[in-house]
């Protein structure tokens, strides 16, 4: 995936301790903690004599932070120095050039809540208001007859996080605390958007369910068999987890069937012990979630992408508890 605006050095920041992203102290400084006259003293130092007034002059005749700093950088094979000179601008214009719409410091701010939303989860009203103006957004940019999902991939590339991911992360959260229509809203307003809309389908299941647990059922059997056309083991797993508290056991047992042949690798099966311990511990079958505990320690050891075989004695044990649960 390609990046664009301040895209790429956010994912700098969000992996600081990831050998596969290695960077330079500037890429990953935190350029809004910075004074204004701190941003414009790294202007200086790359010969650049740049004061409030005259960076508001730019401005008049820019409309995004990207196009100042190419004006700014005659030079565009320095790539380095037009990226520090980018870095500072667009902080510059995040400030104080508010009133100009640039989809780059949206996107950024919108990256900016994601991850606050990831640490502390109390800026929810936060990001409700960028998800309406994201809406709005993608809305304008194709009301002209833009294919939808080609909008939502270039808008994508202004964001470090997986957008599409974080809208249903998002959604699904808000869902644990029963906010039903506003989760409605949402998957109306992004569905045409989304790559993969199945997992949105399963999000209206969820909603459809807090008001109406046996349409609900109806409807996640159709999203079943949808799920196996396109082989979506995570989706799978996503639906397990859910019917582990809703003791439809028949639908239970129909995934854990469909899921099986799915199981590639020693991770998928650990991650299915975990939603087979939940689902035994719901049921109150002590027994049977003390064993399937017993090997999920066991296999706790084994690396996780080592190819994995249904036919091996762990999985066949797991299937015997399975069958013990009566319909």
């Amino acid at each position: 995936m390609s990046f664009q605006g301040r895209a790429f050095y956010n994912l700098l920041s969000m992996n600081l301790c990831d050998e596969h992203y290695p960077h330079h102290p500037w890429q990953i400084k935190n350029y809004r903690e910075l004074k204004t006259s701190e941003l414009f003293e790294i202007l200086r130092i790359e010969e650049l004599h740049v004061d409030l007034d005259v960076f508001l002059l730019y401005s008049e005749k820019c409309d995004s932070p990207e196009e100042i700093a190419n004006v700014l950088v005659e030079d565009q094979e320095d790539e380095e120095r037009l990226e520090k000179v980018y870095l500072v601008v667009f902080e510059l214009w995040r400030r104080f050039c508010r009133e100009k719409e640039s989809l780059s410091v949206f996107c950024d701010e919108l990256d900016h809540q994601i991850f606050q939303y990831d640490q502390i989860h109390n800026n929810v009203d936060q990001l409700q208001e960028l998800i309406d103006q994201l809406q709005d957004i993608l809305y304008q940019n194709t009301k002209e007859g833009e294919n939808p999902k080609d909008v939502f991939i270039v808008v994508s590339e202004f964001l470090a996080h997986d957008l599409e991911e974080f809208i249903y992360d998002f959604s699904a959260d808000l869902l644990d605390e029963e906010e039903g229509l506003y989760v409605s809203e949402i998957i109306d307003g992004f569905y045409d958007y989304i790559e993969y809309p199945l997992w949105f389908d399963f999000l209206r299941v969820r909603v459809v369910a807090l008001a109406d647990p046996l349409e609900a059922t109806t409807l996640l059997q159709l999203l079943v068999e949808k799920v196996e056309e396109q082989e979506d083991l995570d989706l799978y797993f996503e639906i397990l987890k859910t019917l582990s508290y809703e003791e439809e056991i028949p639908l239970f047992n129909l995934v854990f069937e469909k899921i099986e042949p799915l199981l590639h690798q020693e991770e998928d099966f650990q991650d299915l012990l975990e939603i087979m311990k939940d689902y035994f511990s719901s049921l109150d079958k002590e027994e049977e979630e003390k064993k399937v505990d017993e090997i999920l320690k066991q296999r706790n050891l084994i690396d996780p992408q080592r190819e994995f075989s249904s036919s091996e004695q762990d999985f066949q044990e797991l299937k015997k508890l399975l069958a013990t649960i009566a319909y």
